[in-house]
């Protein structure tokens, strides 16, 4: 073999090997290394809630607290001038738009602070 095609075949196979296949020991996989959200939106929300947040005209969340179940499902039903936001300690895939309704599947113990973005007032979830 020539010395040409000998340095021809070498870097094919350099490259080759340095594109690589899955030797399944990569560690990129985002799928695998990305931890699980602990608040899931549920869409479409399902018929029966274990929970229900809403909003008044007095500028508070009704409940104001709330005790579940991990992997029980809240509905939050906002008016127009109302929003959810993650609080102080609070997921950020927690979020419902000015008079939206979003529900949310909590899967692990803990408290989750939220916000209304407009007025600052706060409510909570502890999932047990």
């Amino acid at each position: 073999m020539s010395a040409a095609r000998l340095s021809f075949v070498f870097v094919v196979s350099t490259v080759a090997a340095a594109c690589g296949g899955d030797d399944g020991n990569s560690g990129t996989d985002a799928g695998t290394d990305a931890p699980a959200s602990t608040v899931v939106r549920v869409d479409p929300c399902p018929g029966t809630t274990d929970a229900t947040v809403i909003t008044t005209a007095a500028n508070v969340y009704m409940p104001m607290m709330t005790t579940i179940s991990q992997g029980q499902v809240v509905k939050f039903t906002m008016n127009a001038a109302h929003d959810v936001a993650p609080g102080t300690g609070g997921d950020p895939n927690l979020v419902v738009p000015l008079g939206g309704e979003r529900c949310y599947r909590f899967t692990a113990p803990g408290t989750f602070n939220f916000k209304c973005t407009p007025h600052g007032f706060t409510g909570s979830i502890t999932v047990n």
